[in-house]
């Protein structure tokens, strides 16, 4: 899965393990990325307050290739709510 957005010209990180996760946290951290998805595997598994709190980039969490776990939807309603300065009832 990862390979397909690749093939779309995004930069891509793979990750397996911890090690793997800091890397790319911190190259995200030190280049000017508008936009990062993460699986919802990925986003269930490390902590990333830090990302979603900033402006840029905006964390977008999207299925992985095992399905949705509704996680990304919880990352949409954060960022609509924040977006909106209001909580949202769904």
């Amino acid at each position: 899965m990862v390979l397909a957005f690749y093939d779309l010209g995004m930069t891509v990180f793979g990750v397996e393990k911890q090690e793997d996760f800091l890397k790319a946290k911190e190259d995200i951290d030190n280049k000017d990325f508008a936009v990062v998805f993460v699986t919802e595997t990925i986003a269930e598994k490390y902590n990333l307050d830090d990302l979603f709190n900033r402006t840029l980039p905006a964390v977008l969490v999207i299925p992985g290739a095992k399905g949705a776990s509704g996680k990304g939807s919880e990352s949409l309603k954060k960022i609509l709510e924040r977006a909106l300065g209001s909580e949202l009832n769904m």
